[in-house]
């Protein structure tokens, strides 16, 4: 079993395909049903970051204290409406880069079909998927939580 610092902050970098329609009127659905349990965890466990939802994919970045990002691994890797879960990175860090934990969904000018292309294939890496989400997050949000922390 991993054993963590519980004070230390972590982050952490998951891709995942999914088996559920993530288009548009999806939010009424299991998709909404996703974000839903996504922003209820993060509030609760202080997880800041972001989840890009492009091409059936989610791309998501997340920071916060390591077992509480082990948990939210271990919830996604049992959820069916998710396939192909890969984590890219899991590294303890110094600072947050986020204060809160939002949700964005591609378009036109921000989509990357290479990377969407390497992530199905499991050869993306962590800092092109972390580059993309935050990219895609300061073009405009579904949702957001309050701020739960102070990024640096």
């Amino acid at each position: 079993m991993l054993q963590l610092d519980d004070r230390m902050l972590h982050r952490m970098v998951l891709t995942a395909r999914s088996n559920i329609d993530t288009g548009p009127g999806a939010l009424n659905g299991a998709f909404g049903s996703v974000l839903a349990c996504c922003m209820r965890t993060s509030v609760a466990e202080g997880l800041t970051g972001g989840l890009v939802v492009e091409d059936g994919l989610f791309l998501e970045v997340l920071e916060g204290n390591g077992e509480a990002l082990c948990a939210y691994h271990t919830q996604a890797a049992s959820d069916d409406r998710l396939d192909d879960l890969q984590v890219l990175e899991f590294v303890p860090v110094l600072r947050r880069d986020y204060e809160t934990w939002a949700i964005a969904t591609s378009k036109a000018a921000t989509a990357q079909p290479d990377l969407m292309g390497a992530v199905s294939e499991k050869r993306a890496g962590p800092f092109a998927v972390s580059q993309h989400v935050r990219r895609v997050l300061k073009s405009g949000v579904l949702a957001e939580t309050p701020p739960l922390c102070v990024a640096a």
